[in-house]
């Protein structure tokens, strides 16, 4: 899924926490219970700030 320009998701191993930058500004989140939980996080984290990510299925309107 493609992250848009300067987004990133690091995880800390040690801590179980992520760090999120997104559009200019960082946060830092956690803890998690695995490294894969933290990443769906941080995405969403990203999804609720405006990331349109075009991987997540849109609901179908008729």
């Amino acid at each position: 899924m493609p992250y848009e320009a300067g987004m990133q998701i690091v995880f800390d191993l040690v801590d179980k926490t992520i760090v999120v930058a997104f559009r200019d500004e960082v946060t830092m989140l956690g803890p998690f219970k695995d490294q894969k939980t933290a990443i769906r996080a941080g995405e969403q984290y990203c999804r609720d700030r405006g990331w349109d990510d075009i991987a997540t299925p849109k609901p179908r309107t008729h």
